[in-house]
């Protein structure tokens, strides 16, 4: 597990510098994440000590309270990188109304879509587990939980941005971020959720992800996406994508519906890379500049 862990950081560790080297504001950067961890680590602590739907390895070397000081890191970057992608890839409507709601919704939906396939990676890879069912072991409301709660904190980022309002400001998600998810968690828990919980039959969730993955690629391909995002902002994501897929084709325990499922995620984002934008890509904007 200390192998892994110390991968996990040195993956936080290089987002970071990359980010803080390459990125604009690296200030304003470091302040959100600095947020961000906090803010997660709340949530999380919280919905665990709350509700006891999951619980993590203890074989994890350093936990703060009940969470993994790792995973404290990992979060807030998925949630960073998914916002500036979801900006970037909407750049050319900046200035169109509801321009705010679409960021937070894509922003939202990257970042489900990063917990549809980290958590039952995890799960099979036994880091951490689930105490109620759903789909490989994993029940939807603990994927749906962090789009909550990264949505929350996008909406907040978003809001400050937008005012020009100082950036200290910001601190309010670690606030509003948690307590909003605690909300929308128990809402969802006692509306849908607590009526079909039962095991989920992975192959036609299979089925799904690769007609969704492919018709997004399509889309992608067809309107050139690639041309408004920054190679930057794809290559960020790579590392803890391919940590994940390492400890998939390291998992004795993985099932051939999960690996089928866990490749349906590639195509979208290989339909946004353009390496022929080179280092533009990497330092410049793509129609817009990012916080």
């Amino acid at each position: 597990m200390l192998t892994l862990e110390l991968i996990a950081l040195a993956i936080v560790m290089s987002f970071i510098v990359v980010r803080a080297r390459f990125g604009e504001q690296p200030r304003r950067f470091l302040w959100r994440l600095a947020i961000l961890v906090v803010a997660s680590w709340v949530v999380e602590d919280s919905v665990i000590s709350a509700y006891h739907f999951y619980a993590y390895n203890p074989d994890w070397s350093l936990f703060v309270h009940h969470v993994p000081l790792a995973v404290v890191l990992i979060w807030p970057i998925v949630i960073h990188s998914g916002w500036e992608l979801a900006r970037s890839l909407l750049a050319p409507r900046a200035a169109e109304p509801g321009h705010m709601r679409r960021v937070v919704t894509l922003g939202g939906l990257l970042v489900l879509a990063d917990a549809s396939l980290i958590e039952p990676i995890a799960v099979s890879s036994k880091l951490w587990w689930w105490n109620e069912p759903g789909l490989f072991e994993v029940p939807p409301i603990g994927i749906l939980g962090w789009a909550y709660y990264a949505a929350v904190c996008m909406i907040v980022f978003e809001w400050v941005e937008r005012r020009s309002a100082a950036s200290r400001m910001e601190w309010i998600a670690i606030v509003v971020a948690p307590a909003v998810t605690h909300l929308a968690l128990l809402g969802s828990w006692w509306g849908l959720f607590r009526w079909i919980n039962h095991p989920l039959d992975p192959w036609p969730f299979v089925v799904v992800a690769w007609v969704l993955a492919l018709g997004l690629a399509a889309r992608s391909l067809m309107v050139s996406a690639r041309r408004r995002v920054r190679l930057r902002d794809i290559l960020s994501r790579v590392p803890a994508a391919a940590f994940f897929f390492a400890l998939l084709a390291m998992d004795d325990r993985a099932t051939t519906a999960l690996v089928a499922y866990a490749l349906a995620f590639a195509p979208p984002y290989l339909s946004l890379l353009n390496v022929a934008s080179g280092s533009r890509a990497i330092e410049g904007t793509a129609g817009g500049e990012a916080p």
